[in-house]
């Protein structure tokens, strides 16, 4: 006959208590202090990742800033006001100046939005916006079209090209220029 266990031994199995937490200076038990060293970390995190983010974004700008500058000296004065054609080489660098821009937005809304997308929002998007007052950089955007293949080109040309940056009576004349100068005008063009 099996017999069954007195309730004392079914307590002495049982698991020991829990220890009462260590107390540090009367106040500050382990476990609180685990929590405060973790919530300091990840301020001293955070805020070194902000840093991180503000340099590399000013990097960034610099960098594309540089680019723009050595372009700027061979560009026609004045070149968000063209409304005529300008000597072959100075169209040659407004063609550059969208290679440099399609970079800038590249960068700043397809590679990284959280990081650069302030860039984007804070400098590129006015200057595109006003460089597209000119039908001559709007045929040089055109020019620097030609040959595009890959779907995110087009996402920029229709970008630049579309009712937020580009006025229709600005459109309709860089098409004239482009058809006078024999510039191919991208297709889906609006």
């Amino acid at each position: 006959m099996t017999s069954v266990p007195a309730i004392a031994q079914i307590a002495a199995s049982a698991a020991p208590p829990a220890a009462p937490p260590v107390v540090f200076f009367g106040w500050l038990s382990l476990p609180l202090l685990t929590a405060i060293i973790l919530a300091c970390s990840a301020t001293v995190a955070f805020v070194g990742l902000s840093f991180t983010l503000l340099a590399s974004r000013a990097d960034t700008f610099r960098n594309l800033r540089v680019g723009f500058n050595a372009l700027r000296a061979s560009m026609p004065t004045r070149f968000w006001t063209l409304t005529e054609m300008p000597e072959p080489a100075q169209f040659a660098s407004l063609v550059k100046y969208w290679q440099y821009a399609f970079d800038e937005w590249i960068i700043t809304r397809e590679l990284n939005p959280i990081v650069f997308g302030r860039l984007w929002r804070a400098y590129y998007r006015d200057v595109v916006r006003v460089s597209c007052k000119s039908p001559v950089m709007v045929a040089a955007l055109f020019q620097a079209a030609e040959g595009a293949t890959a779907p995110v080109d087009f996402k920029f040309i229709a970008l630049v090209l579309g009712p937020r940056f580009t006025a229709p009576a600005v459109l309709a004349r860089a098409k004239e220029l482009a058809r006078q100068h024999r510039i191919a005008v991208p297709a889906g063009c609006p």
